[in-house]
């Protein structure tokens, strides 16, 4: 899985089950895959050792099949744009007569 990001979001904190709890995003380059994840620690741990727990518990979910994640196209503005179409020499012209005519390029 190539990563660019990860992003730790709806964190919580199970007070029942003594753990942090999460939805882990790894931006790709194939789009978004989120991970539930988990840690078990006290409330009172310290912020940073929770985030790094809770993204190292979601690099393992493709070991574990039942594992809960989801799969997210990439958004429009992360998809690759086509090239735009070379310019021949009568383009300006073409569009010159569209305009005149009435239509927009």
């Amino acid at each position: 899985m190539t990563q660019s990001q990860a992003q730790i979001g709806n964190l919580t904190y199970n007070a029942a089950d003594e753990c942090y709890q999460a939805l882990v995003t790894f931006h790709t380059d194939e789009g978004r895959i989120r991970v539930a994840s988990s840690y078990a620690a006290p409330l009172d741990a310290d912020p940073e050792e929770v985030e790094r727990a809770l993204i190292s518990d979601a690099l393992t979910a493709p070991d574990r099949p039942n594992r809960l994640r989801a799969r997210l196209k990439p958004r429009l503005s992360e998809r690759p744009r086509p090239a735009p179409e070379p310019k021949t020499p009568l383009h300006g012209a073409v569009d010159w007569l569209r305009r005149i005519g009435g239509r927009a390029a």
